[in-house]
């Protein structure tokens, strides 16, 4: 018989942390963002305004898209520990003493 055990400070701990690094991976996109604005005002010429253009159009996109997939793995544990945190207390009480 398979062994069904969750330990729910481990799924908090996962939860939390995925929350984490999808938000870390958003100060990254607002710290370059910044420098390109700075990049900007400090190199102007046609290789700047590609460069930027495409950290703006491509980079930025992917690491958009990063931190939403991790944000997403934080959202789906979130929602199974909810899940199994109530499966777990209707068995709790259909346990009479």
């Amino acid at each position: 018989m398979a062994v069904n055990f969750v330990d729910y400070d481990v799924l908090n701990e996962g939860k939390t942390l995925y929350a984490n690094q999808a938000g870390a991976i958003d100060d990254v996109i607002n710290a370059i963002i910044r420098m390109n604005g700075q990049l900007q005002e400090g190199w102007s010429n046609e290789t700047a305004r590609a460069f930027v253009q495409r950290i703006d159009s491509d980079h930025i996109p992917k690491l958009r898209n990063a931190a939403a997939a991790i944000q997403e793995v934080s959202d789906y544990i979130n929602t199974y520990l909810a899940n199994k945190q109530s499966e777990d207390s209707q068995g709790a009480s259909a346990i009479s003493g």
